[in-house]
């Protein structure tokens, strides 16, 4: 315990360092991701830029933070804040922060730019026990089928879900949260309502739904190449459009989801290893369990065990939904289209170099061209049982 209480203070004075980090959390980013990565989702990701001086964090930090570094019990970083509207048509609202992926998807996203109506739409994504990433990106897929016409005021229960529209956006939350009406169809999320829609309408929807396996990409656009995920990030990952546990290479990448994935079996928050070092994470792990694991061992074989089992699972799918790699492991399709303002305007994902990428992915990996884990791959592992199910989709 002496070991783990010398850790403990090692980390706590690394991060008591970080004010910025402890001040703000990832809410600094609404402005700072748009404006100057280009990677931010801007009315269903049409466009990933923006230059609102009303998102900066000082807006949310000045007129609603009732409380500054709020966390959990020991928590050394602390970064939520509690928000709270005092006035207004939207008075009484709060919630946390907004952090940045919620000012995003209910905000940008959304075609909303008022640090007010981003801070009420949160507060009813969070009393309603909704996911404020998934539940954004099901209503900018909506509103951008109501701006070409093809779902109608009529297949939305007399909603006008345009951009901005707050009043239709919180209607249509509500709906979701208790599969009323239209919102019986929305809350199968994006990737099924889009299959629905299409079959509907005769129309291919899938092209504006932004996501990766049935869920919507984190608010971390690939194209401009300036933000951390990359063109594999989420294509290749065994979880899809999940922000937090993306695809690199190197595999040893601290983004990796092989690296991520320690942290999360360690139970080790993702924000408190900013500026510590993975040798005094595995010092963590060795003073806890008494176990001499090395970095190496993890990357090499823990770590690829459980993305093995991961990529198994997948493949096999549930009673409705069978994932093909070769459809599936790809980006939305509205990552092959330019950037159309902004910095980086034009940029886009190269296609070809995408699929060499993902090839290298595969080989490292030990996944077979079709994006199968190999026969030798899992033995090696000792993961027989895992070889034997799988053969029959070989």
């Amino acid at each position: 315990m002496e070991k783990v209480k010398q850790l403990t203070q090692v980390v706590c004075d690394k991060i008591y360092r970080n004010e910025l980090w402890r001040r703000w959390g990832t809410a600094s980013a609404g402005y700072e991701v748009g404006a100057k990565t280009s990677s931010e989702p801007v009315r269903n990701w049409q466009e990933e830029w923006h230059n609102r001086k009303s998102y900066t964090v000082d807006k949310f930090e000045n007129r609603f933070w009732v409380k500054h570094y709020w966390g959990d019990f020991g928590c050394p970083t602390t970064c939520l804040k509690i928000a709270v509207i005092k006035n207004g048509r939207f008075k009484g609202a709060i919630t946390d922060n907004p952090d940045y992926e919620l000012q995003a998807y209910l905000g940008t996203n959304l075609g909303i730019f008022t640090p007010e109506e981003n801070v009420f739409l949160a507060s009813l994504i969070d009393d309603l026990g909704l996911c404020g990433i998934q539940t954004g990106n099901t209503l900018g897929f909506v509103a951008e089928l109501f701006q070409r016409g093809i779902l109608t005021r009529e297949d939305l229960d007399g909603l006008e879900p345009e951009w901005g529209n707050i009043e239709a956006f919180a209607a249509l939350t509500k709906k979701i949260a208790f599969r009323e009406g239209i919102g019986d169809l929305l809350a199968e999320g994006t990737y099924r309502a889009a299959l629905k829609i299409g079959g509907k309408k005769k129309v291919d929807v899938l092209r504006y739904a932004v996501q990766c396996k049935g869920i919507g990409v984190g608010a971390h656009g690939i194209r401009s190449g300036k933000d951390y995920p990359i063109n594999i990030s989420y294509a290749c990952s065994v979880q899809g459009g999940d922000h937090t546990s993306v695809a690199c290479l190197p595999l040893d990448n601290f983004r990796s989801e092989l690296v991520i994935i320690f942290n999360d079996s360690a139970v080790y928050c993702y924000f408190n290893t900013f500026g510590i070092s993975r040798d005094i994470k595995f010092e963590f792990y060795r003073a806890v369990t008494g176990v001499n694991l090395t970095e190496e061992e993890w990357v090499n074989t823990k770590a690829l065990r459980i993305l093995q089992l991961q990529r198994a699972m997948l493949l096999l799918g549930g009673p409705d939904l069978r994932w093909n790699p070769k459809i599936h492991d790809d980006n939305p399709s509205r990552f092959y289209e330019p950037l159309p303002s902004g910095p980086y305007k034009g940029k886009t994902v190269d296609k070809a170099k995408f699929e060499k990428d993902k090839k290298r992915y595969y080989e490292a990996v030990g996944w077979d061209e079709n994006g199968v884990p190999r026969s030798e791959t899992l033995k090696k592992l000792g993961l027989e049982d895992v070889d034997k199910v799988l053969e029959k989709i070989r």
